[in-house]
């Protein structure tokens, strides 16, 4: 462990860091590795994420311990955990790794193709104390990179207005690189009757009830939410099976068809040790058995959709929107949450038709102002237009 004083910062551990003459920050900061992530208080860790400036369920503690579990993704790993001087309450966490060395090495988030959301833990209570500390290392600390990225962070938030100020004070830049539209919900105030006669359309709402009354017949149709640890397991359990049936068994790019993939899964979606956990299942029964499922994560007021398959056999009853028509009823009924969040990737996810409407996610990049750090934005910029163009000639895109 590292850890930075407001007047200086001292060396502790194997990590030999030159000592600067001063690093003045208003919080303490400490540089974990691996092991002393793991060892962050477990009650602290969930109540920052819990409560954090941005919702984020991606660098929770259960999130970010079954990534390294089930990946084996130790080696590298870095992460800064900022507390209140004084005291050990944990303001602020950001795991990260470090790409490339020296002058020429940028700090990215550590995240894994599952991880959707880079924005860092900042408590919402503390944040200006929390953000003055995090961007204050970035900026001035030795042995750590000058230019730093975050990927999949919101354009628009508390957390972005509240970079700039930080930024500006310390000479830094910001720009979003690769940016993409991800589909949001909201209440805006109406029902929802009122969402489907202004977003979803009622031609289509008739079309979505005729295929329910179709599949009635088949049996008896039922929506259905799991939050209790015990039953979101079996309905992950489910949801992986239907995955694997589908296309995406076919391809190789279900989640059972990589083992540490499906340890993952069943980590960072199913219960944790203490009997809690982040997920919600909700899908639509047949005769009690599942026959589309989405897995939910939850962060603070939001509810993030990251996963979700139909039994192909069924594919004529449109069993995928079914299920998204009644997770939007139950939204719209009063599930709990502020938003959903479609935790997409890409622009033109189909849900977007359903939701109506999309927020601008892309890559933060920090750095001292200048043409260095505007140059490895359009960096970015190039290698995901690249990546577009070619997903676009295979089709995929």
């Amino acid at each position: 462990m590292i850890e930075f004083a407001d007047a200086a910062m001292s060396l502790v551990g194997a990590l030999a860091w030159q000592r600067p003459a001063e690093l003045m920050l208003p919080c303490r900061v400490e540089m974990l590795d691996a092991t002393g992530l793991r060892s962050i208080d477990a009650e602290q860790w969930d109540g920052l994420a819990s409560d954090a400036l941005e919702d984020n369920p991606w660098l929770s503690r259960q999130m970010v311990l079954a990534g390294l579990d089930a990946f084996g993704a130790e080696a590298g790993l870095r992460a800064l955990a900022l507390y209140r001087h004084g005291s050990d309450q944990l303001i602020g966490l950001l795991p990260f790794r470090v790409r490339g060395a020296g002058a020429m090495g940028v700090g990215e988030v550590a995240l894994n193709i599952y991880q959707v959301a880079g924005t860092p833990l900042v408590a919402r209570e503390h944040a200006q104390l929390a953000m003055m500390g995090l961007f204050g290392v970035m900026a001035q600390a030795p042995g750590l990179p000058r230019h730093w990225m975050f990927p999949h962070v919101a354009a628009e938030s508390a957390f972005i207005e509240m970079a700039r100020a930080k930024a500006r004070r310390l000479g830094l830049e910001l720009g979003m690189a690769a940016t993409y539209r991800r589909p949001v919900l909201t209440r805006t105030g109406i029902d929802f009757a009122g969402h489907v006669a202004g977003v979803i359309g009622r031609k289509r709402a008739k079309d979505i009830e005729r295929n329910l009354r179709r599949l009635a017949k088949e049996g008896e149709v039922r929506f259905e939410r799991v939050s209790e640890p015990a039953l979101v397991a079996q309905r992950v359990e489910d949801f992986l099976a239907i995955e694997a049936a589908g296309w995406k068994g076919k391809r190789g790019t279900a989640l059972l068809s990589c083992p540490a993939d499906a340890d993952f899964a069943r980590r960072a979606f199913g219960g944790r040790g203490d009997g809690q956990g982040l997920a919600s299942v909700d899908s639509l029964l047949l005769d009690g058995n599942p026959i589309a499922v989405s897995v939910n994560i939850a962060a603070g007021a939001t509810l993030f959709t990251p996963k979700c398959a139909f039994d192909e056999r069924y594919r004529k009853f449109g069993p995928g929107m079914a299920l998204e028509y009644k997770v939007i009823e139950a939204f719209f009924a009063g599930d709990g949450y502020e938003r959903m969040d479609a935790a997409t990737t890409v622009d033109g996810h189909v849900v977007g038709g359903l939701w109506g409407e999309t927020r601008t996610v892309g890559t933060l990049v920090v750095g001292p102002a200048g043409m260095t750090t505007r140059a490895l934005v359009a960096g970015i910029d190039a290698v995901a237009r690249g990546k577009r163009a070619i997903k676009r000639v295979l089709g995929r895109g």
